[in-house]
């Protein structure tokens, strides 16, 4: 697949058959992630978790569905893997380059689970929802002042992805001569 038609087939998928990915396929998702650009090359402050243990798996689950006020979801959606982008909490100054280097993390394995068919989507809420919780973010094993950001969910999915019409007017866009 080429480029523009992997981030034009790009989507969030919320329905997984319980199925994980090959740890090929993991592999080169997580290469992607190494492969994203990083605000000053500043790669030591990032740390990747992939969360595949199904009991840590279900506490994160039940943490952010109780956040959100419905206990019985699953704000993972039956995914059997969770990839974790955490950091350095930062100073204010620095926040938007470290969020933005977190996200293009993210988005880059998204791209990359794509362009290998695998089903994920991104998961901000769940992780927010992590993060508040000290006791279930102990169990992480993160370095010392890093905190989560954000996170990828994969797995095996019924059905595939396919290329998308994009309307160019979805973002106003103004271009200054």
């Amino acid at each position: 697949m080429d480029t523009l038609q992997t981030i034009c087939s790009r989507k969030s998928v919320r329905s997984y058959t319980g199925e994980p990915v090959s740890e090929a396929d993991l592999e080169e998702i997580l290469k992607a992630g190494e492969a994203a650009p990083v605000g000053m090359r500043r790669f030591a402050d990032f740390h990747i978790t992939v969360i595949k243990n199904k009991d840590l798996l279900n506490e994160i689950r039940k943490t952010a569905a109780t956040m959100f006020g419905n206990p019985s979801s699953d704000p993972l959606y039956g995914a059997p893997t969770l990839i974790l982008v955490s950091g350095k909490a930062p100073e204010p100054a620095a926040a938007n380059a470290i969020y933005s280097s977190a996200a293009c993390i993210i988005e880059n394995m998204a791209l990359a689970a794509t362009d290998l068919g695998v089903g994920n989507c991104l998961i901000w809420g769940a992780v927010a929802a992590l993060a508040q919780n000290t006791a279930l973010t102990d169990k992480l094993g993160l370095p010392e002042g890093f905190v989560p950001f954000s996170g990828l969910i994969v797995g095996k999915m019924d059905g595939s992805y396919s290329v998308r019409d994009i309307n160019m007017n979805r973002i106003a866009t103004d271009t200054i001569d």
